[in-house]
C-alpha cells in the first residue's frame, strides 16, 4: 500500500467541503445543559441553537456557563447534550450519519474521477499504444467508480425520502 502524504488529506478536505456546500449542508449544534431533579425529571438550565462555526469558535462560552450553571447549582449534577443536525433537513449530521456519509461519498468520487482524468492525460501523453476501450486497470477503476456512484445514488434517495418523512412529521 502507498504511503499518503498530507497533499492527499487536505485534497480530500477540501472535496468533502465542497461536497457539503453542493449538497447544501447546514451544519448546526443544538445543546442544552440541563439537571434531574429528585423525582427524575430533566431539569433544562439553558440551551443553544448555533451554527457549528460560532461553536467552535465561542466554545469557552459555553463551558463559562456550564460552569456558572454549577455554582448556582452545586448540589445537582450538571450535564451538557450535543445534538449535530442540519438546519434545513433537521437530519443529524453527526459522525456516521446518513449526510456526513454522503457528502464523503461524494468527495470520494469527485476525487476518483479527478485521480481518472490524471491517469488519462498521463496514458495520452506517454504511452503511444493507449486505448481506452482495452485498458484492463482502466476498465477495473471505471467498474468501481460506477459502483461507488450507484451507491451515493441510492444514499441520496435514502436521504430525500428522510427528509420528505421529516417534513410530513413536523406539519
Amino acid at each position: 500500500m502507498a504511503q499518503e502524504r498530507i497533499d492527499d488529506w487536505w485534497e480530500y478536505a477540501k472535496d468533502l467541503a465542497r461536497a457539503e456546500r453542493e449538497l447544501q449542508i447546514e451544519r448546526w449544534v443544538y445543546i442544552s445543559i440541563e439537571y434531574k431533579d429528585e423525582a427524575g425529571r430533566k431539569c433544562r438550565l439553558h440551551s443553544y441553537d448555533l451554527p457549528r462555526e460560532l461553536h467552535e469558535r465561542y466554545r469557552w462560552v459555553i463551558r463559562w456557563r456550564e460552569a456558572r450553571l454549577q455554582c448556582q447549582y452545586p448540589r445537582e449534577n450538571i450535564n451538557t447534550y450535543y445534538s449535530y443536525y442540519d438546519k434545513r433537513t433537521g437530519l443529524r449530521t453527526d459522525f456516521n450519519s446518513c449526510l456526513m456519509k454522503l457528502a464523503a461519498a461524494k468527495a470520494q468520487i469527485t476525487r476518483a474521477e479527478r485521480k481518472e482524468a490524471e491517469y488519462l492525460a498521463y496514458q495520452r501523453l506517454s504511452n503511444l499504444f493507449f486505448d481506452e476501450q482495452t485498458d484492463e486497470q482502466l476498465l477495473t477503476f471505471r467498474q468501481k467508480l460506477a459502483v461507488k456512484k450507484e451507491k451515493y445514488m441510492s444514499l441520496k434517495i435514502h436521504i430525500e425520502n428522510q427528509v420528505k418523512q421529516h417534513y410530513t412529521n413536523t406539519t
